[in-house]
């Protein structure tokens, strides 16, 4: 995979999370609605992330059950 198809897809992710700005979207929701493969969508969250882009968060539920999110980060500049 080369670096023209990992930009192209954080654009596919980036478009997705935008449906929602608001919104911390799971993992498996934002794999189901973009369609992309678990490489293909930790290489754009990855693009994303380094860029300051998108956040990511880690909820214990039970002590030992984690769920992941992520979900755009927007900055602001004055």
């Amino acid at each position: 995979m080369d670096k023209h198809i990992i930009g192209e897809n954080a654009g596919i992710l980036w478009r997705f999370l935008s449906t929602d700005a608001h919104k911390k979207w799971l993992l498996t929701e934002v794999k189901e609605g973009t369609g992309l493969d678990d490489k293909e969508l930790a290489s754009a969250i990855g693009w994303l992330a380094r860029e300051d882009k998108i956040q990511f968060e880690l909820q214990h539920l039970n002590g030992k059950d984690k769920t992941a999110y992520v979900y755009l980060m927007l900055n602001v500049y004055f």
